[in-house]
């Protein structure tokens, strides 16, 4: 199976977050995933999607892991997906800014987290 054939597990209810890069997007960064379209996220901080979360790191969406995205509190993401859900809902997966979303199979997949300090048992 390829990724395009997951894409009815990804609407706009389950608002996942992930590294990705593509050839548009050369740097590791991240993104989230609406049927089989990966919308990068900081392209949507640059245009002030976000604005209104309150908390949001600026650049946290620019950086190759998910570490300080994930360190930031429950009510920051949650934010985030709202904010997500809105745009969507309200105007459609096309109307995001031009550029900021890309077809799955055109992206690569990264680890979301760095690990640090790891000891084995």
């Amino acid at each position: 199976m390829t990724s395009t054939e997951y894409g009815h597990h990804f609407s706009v209810k389950n608002i996942p977050f992930g590294i990705v890069s593509s050839e548009k997007h050369s740097s590791k960064q991240a993104a989230t995933r609406i049927e089989n379209n990966v919308i990068f996220l900081n392209d949507l901080a640059q245009v002030g999607l976000f604005k209104s979360v309150e908390g949001l790191t600026n650049g946290v969406f620019a950086e190759s892991s998910l570490n300080n995205f994930a360190e930031l509190p429950k009510s920051v993401v949650a934010g985030v997906r709202k904010a997500i859900q809105d745009a969507v809902i309200s105007n459609g997966v096309s109307s995001l800014p031009s550029g900021s979303v890309e077809e799955v199979s055109k992206v690569t997949m990264h680890m979301p987290v760095e690990v640090k300090d790891f000891v084995g048992w």
